[in-house]
């Protein structure tokens, strides 16, 4: 359980004290956009695989009776499905949060469309969401540090993300921000990310990612009990 724990508050707090902070502008400045990056993700993998190892080496013990019955399956099966939709789509959409696109973003060509609409961090929303059901999912204190750790990295690390982008990139970002919002909807709701009259949300997705989306779900719950131990189905 020591690993575990320490190994998740490490994970946690790089993020937290280096990712988003000043402390990244002064390193970078120092060692370099390349390196640096290197070296957080090297630090990243290290604490990550030692959060894995940790849990499976830990003894849970139970934080509340009946542990998985607190969380009736068909929830747990909707809001992994939820989860997942907004992990595959975010990758797949082009974000101005996203390693992936970051030259497109630089370059101009990211604009506000699909997913985005709905939350500017899809990706870390869906990751979000998966460790909490799992965290609901299961009644031990292992789950507890592991699930909860990553909860709240997830959840709470787009706020630092922001901070970031408008400490590097303030103009442009501000205007990303106001046609977007962290919270799921709430942009839509307010009227400052609507879609063109002869078009939808949905349509910006488009199907293919949809479709590519049910089938990691698919993959993952079929697959489930093989690389977990546990079948949900």
């Amino acid at each position: 359980m020591t690993l575990l724990i320490v190994a998740s508050a490490f994970f946690v707090l790089i993020h937290f004290l280096i990712a988003g902070t000043g402390l990244r502008d002064r390193l970078v400045a120092s060692i370099g956009e390349a390196k640096f990056r290197l070296l957080f993700s090297v630090l990243a993998a290290f604490g990550l695989v030692a959060m894995v190892v940790g849990y499976m080496q830990a003894e849970g013990h139970p934080v509340w009776s009946g542990g998985r019955a607190l969380l009736p399956i068909w929830v747990f099966y909707i809001g992994n499905l939820m989860a997942v939709l907004l992990l595959v789509i975010g990758t797949l959409t082009s974000s101005p949060n996203s390693i992936l696109t970051e030259k497109a973003y630089q370059s101009g060509k990211v604009e506000v469309s699909g997913i985005l609409r709905i939350t500017r961090h899809p990706g870390n929303l869906g990751i979000g969401l998966w460790a909490l059901m799992h965290l609901l999912a299961n009644g031990d204190s292992a789950a507890m540090v592991l699930f909860g750790s990553l909860a709240l990295l997830a959840l709470l690390g787009p706020l630092s993300m922001d901070r970031k982008k408008l400490r590097l990139d303030g103009e442009r970002y501000a205007q990303i921000m106001a046609q977007t919002s962290y919270l799921p909807f709430v942009a839509m709701l307010k009227g400052r990310a609507q879609t063109d009259k002869n078009t939808s949300v949905w349509a910006e997705i488009g199907w293919l990612k949809l479709v590519l989306a049910l089938g990691v779900f698919a993959g993952l719950v079929l697959m489930h009990s093989w690389f977990s131990g546990v079948a949900i189905w």
